[in-house]
């Protein structure tokens, strides 16, 4: 009996897949492919933070720092 060429192709993959595995190069290709997707979705995220830090600098830079008298008296001494 012979297969059928939807599970020789199946068969095919699953070989070709254990084989890329054993491969240390195989690794480091699978470990740039995920660094790169990750730096690709926080991106957006990266960019938020970039301006919410922006934002916050330049609140604590235009406010007026509240001394409490016990932090006076350390600073005169």
């Amino acid at each position: 009996m012979s297969e059928s060429p939807v599970m020789s192709a199946v068969h095919f993959t699953i070989d070709w897949i254990q084989a890329r595995l054993r491969e240390r190069t195989s690794w480091d290709g699978f470990t740039i492919i995920i660094i790169c997707l990750m730096v690709l979705v926080a991106s957006p995220l990266v960019r938020y933070a970039a301006w919410g830090g922006l934002l916050y600098g330049a609140w604590t830079l235009w406010r007026k720092e509240k001394r409490t008298p016990t932090a006076v008296k350390s600073a005169v001494k």
